[in-house]
């Protein structure tokens, strides 16, 4: 089970990165620009992989062995399906060409 906990914690990182994106859009700061734009793409990049693929793996551990999902503390386990969903939000409205 030492898998889900790193997958877990890979995530959270992720989901940090991703907020820090989100919140260098709406500020729009112009100072380091490789700085920022590592920043974004780490956020963007990381978390279109990594939070689908943590979210799928609490869904299959939890069907199959909801023991193992014991195992993790539940800030962690809360926190990455909350950045999962603010990242699908983001995607799915913000992005959306209609929006506007």
């Amino acid at each position: 089970m030492r898998w889900l906990i790193f997958l877990s914690r890979v995530a959270f990182l992720c989901g940090i990165f991703m907020a820090l994106a989100f919140a260098l859009l709406f500020i729009g700061a112009n100072r380091e620009e490789s700085l920022f734009s590592a920043i974004i793409l780490a956020g963007y990049g990381l978390s279109m992989v990594v939070l689908p693929l943590a979210g799928f793996s609490y869904l299959i551990a939890g069907i199959w062995a909801p023991k193992q999902i014991k195992v993790l503390p539940r800030w962690l386990l809360v926190s990455n399906i909350l950045f999962l969903l603010i990242f699908l939000f983001f995607t799915f409205y913000f992005n959306d060409p209609y929006y506007r």
